[in-house]
C-alpha cells in the first residue's frame, strides 16, 4: 500500500514538473533569407508541438522570394521582422533583443527537429543552473546522421554524446538565457559571417556565465546553400579571425591563435580554390583593425585560463590532417 501511495505520490510530482515547465515562455528566433521552403516546414514543426507557451520569431534578411507573403499567409501568429538590406549574422540580434522570453532558441531556417521534450529539457537546465548562458545543441546531417556543424576544440567522436564546457556558439543551433546576453552584450555588427559565435561566447563567459555543448537537444541540418557564394567562408573565415583576436585577445594568445587559423585557412583556400579570397580576408582584415582595437576588451585572466584548458583538448596535427585535409570543403 505504501509503494503504490509512493509510486502515485512521484508520477504527480513528475506531472506538475512537466506542467510547471510548460508554463515557462520560450522564444524560438529563427534567421532566414530565400529559402520560404525550408523555412515554411521548420514552423510547420513548431506549429506542431504541444508545448504552446511559445513565441515564434522570424528575421528575414532581405529575401527576394515569398518568404513574407508565405508568413503572412499561413503563420500570421508568428512575429515576422524583415531587414531593409541583407545585414548577415547580425540580424540574429534583433531577434535575441526582441524575445519576450527569459530563455531564447536560435536556429537556421535549414535546422528542424525541436521537439516538447527538447523544451521541456531546456527549461529545467537554465532553470537548476543559474549561470549557464547558453546551450549549444547537438546537429546532424540529414541524409546520413552523422554529426556535422562540429566546431568545438575536440574530437566529435569521443565528445558528441557528452556534456561540456565550450567557448564556440553554433549560432543556428543553440538557446540563450537572455539576462546573459543583456549583460554580455550580442552578436557584434559587423563581423556579417564568421567568428560572431566565439566573440560572443566570450563576452558572456566573462560576464560569469557558463557556455555549454550538450546533447539533450538533437536537430537535423539539411544544408541549404542556397543564396550563399561559395568562397564567402574563405574570405569571412580570414578576415574575421583578424578582428576577433584584435577585440578580445592578449597579443600572446593572439599570436597563436592567428598562426594556427590563418595558416589552417591558407591549406583550405588552396585545397578548394579560393586563394584569392583568403588573400581579400587578410588585407581587408588589416584595413579594419583600427575599429576592431576601439572595441577592445581584453579577457580576464580567469576566462583566458578557461579558454587554454579547452585547448588542450584539440586534436592533433595528425588527426586534423587525416580528417580534413583532404576532405573538399571541410574547414577547422
Amino acid at each position: 500500500m505504501y509503494l503504490l501511495v509512493f509510486v502515485s505520490e512521484v508520477e504527480s510530482q513528475k506531472g506538475r514538473l512537466m506542467e510547471s515547465d510548460q508554463r515557462e515562455k520560450v522564444s524560438v528566433s529563427i534567421l532566414t533569407y530565400n529559402r520560404s521552403r525550408l523555412l515554411k516546414r521548420l514552423l510547420q514543426s513548431l506549429q506542431d508541438l504541444r508545448y504552446k507557451c511559445i513565441e515564434i520569431i522570424v528575421i528575414d534578411n532581405h529575401s527576394e522570394d515569398d518568404t513574407e507573403e508565405m508568413i503572412s499567409r499561413d503563420f500570421p501568429h508568428v512575429n515576422y521582422i524583415r531587414t531593409n538590406k541583407n545585414i548577415g549574422a547580425s540580424a540574429r540580434n534583433l531577434g535575441l533583443r526582441g524575445a519576450i522570453s527569459k530563455i531564447i532558441i536560435t536556429l537556421d531556417d535549414d535546422v528542424i527537429g525541436i521537439d516538447d521534450n527538447d523544451l521541456i529539457n531546456l527549461v529545467k537546465i537554465f532553470r537548476d543552473r543559474p549561470k549557464l548562458g547558453g546551450v549549444n545543441f547537438k546537429v546532424v546531417d540529414d541524409i546520413n546522421g552523422h554529426i556535422c556543424n562540429w566546431i568545438h576544440h575536440c574530437k566529435p567522436d569521443e565528445y558528441s554524446d557528452k556534456e561540456f564546457k565550450t567557448y564556440e556558439i553554433t549560432e543556428g543551433a543553440a538557446a540563450f538565457r537572455k539576462d546573459a546576453l543583456e549583460k554580455a552584450g550580442y552578436y557584434p555588427e559587423d563581423f556579417f559571417l564568421s567568428y560572431e559565435g566565439p566573440d560572443l561566447a566570450l563576452r558572456i563567459i566573462d560576464s560569469g556565465y557558463d557556455i555549454i555543448y550538450s546533447d539533450i537537444v538533437s536537430v537535423i541540418h539539411y544544408h541549404s546553400n542556397s543564396g550563399r557564394k561559395p568562397w564567402l567562408n574563405y574570405y569571412f573565415d580570414t578576415r574575421n579571425q583578424l578582428w576577433l583576436a584584435a577585440r578580445n585577445f592578449p597579443l600572446s594568445y593572439a599570436i597563436i591563435f592567428l598562426a594556427r587559423g590563418l595558416l589552417s585557412m591558407f591549406v583550405y583556400s588552396i585545397r578548394d580554390g579560393y586563394l584569392f579570397f583568403w588573400f581579400k580576408g587578410i588585407i581587408d582584415g588589416l584595413k579594419g583593425l583600427r575599429p576592431a582595437f576601439e572595441a577592445r576588451n581584453v579577457v580576464s585572466p580567469n576566462t583566458m585560463r578557461f579558454i587554454k584548458s579547452v585547448d588542450k583538448n584539440r586534436p592533433s596535427f595528425i588527426y586534423l590532417v587525416k580528417n580534413r585535409l583532404f576532405k573538399k570543403g571541410i574547414r577547422l
